[in-house]
């Protein structure tokens, strides 16, 4: 039993590795060779690749977890905006690797869009509970929602070019501007 926990573990993890590294849809054959596993205690410890992909989305989340639940949020407005921005900054580039190897099988993967789905409620959830500003301000909170998150980030990031700093301080920038208009 503990040999199987242990080995199970080693499977994830090789996942976890292999993606981090930048194989995003690596196979289990790749998952096992990094793992040292033989091909077969793959399926042996998981149904099918859905599931050790559940398992490792189960690590993610657990990195994640402390940024979305946070309850609390002190200071001035900007303070508050400062402190949501660079949580999620930190976070977002912890599980860059991860999401997009997520999104190579979003569509054919159960698991995964409900995942996405609740990532999407959790971020809204906390965006409303650091800045109750944004309940007077439809469109804008709208706006902020898409701008601090996941897919905001890689835009800044990937698509755009810029650096997690210029990222930050753009989204900070424009945030503040839209609740201040």
């Amino acid at each position: 039993m503990a040999r199987s926990r242990v080995t199970r573990g080693k499977i994830v993890v090789a996942l976890l590795d292999l993606i981090r590294a930048g194989n995003l849809s690596p196979t289990s054959e790749d998952v096992a060779q990094y793992a040292n596993v033989g091909g077969r205690t793959v399926f042996r410890h998981f149904q099918d690749m859905e599931s050790l992909f559940e398992a490792m989305n189960a690590q993610v989340r657990f990195l994640v977890e402390p940024l979305l639940t946070q309850a609390t949020w002190e200071g001035t407005l900007s303070q508050r905006i400062e402190q949501l921005v660079t949580a999620r900054a930190t976070t977002f580039e912890q599980i860059t690797a991860y999401y997009l190897s997520g999104e190579t099988r979003l569509h054919t993967s159960p698991t995964l869009q409900r995942a996405r789905a609740q990532f999407a409620t959790q971020q809204r959830r906390q965006l409303r509970a650091c800045l109750p500003e944004l309940e007077a301000q439809r469109e804008a909170a709208q706006a902020i929602e898409l701008l601090t998150s996941m897919e905001g980030w890689l835009r800044l990031r990937r698509a755009q070019g810029l650096t997690v700093d210029e990222s930050r301080q753009a989204i900070i920038a424009t945030v503040s501007r839209l609740l201040a208009g």
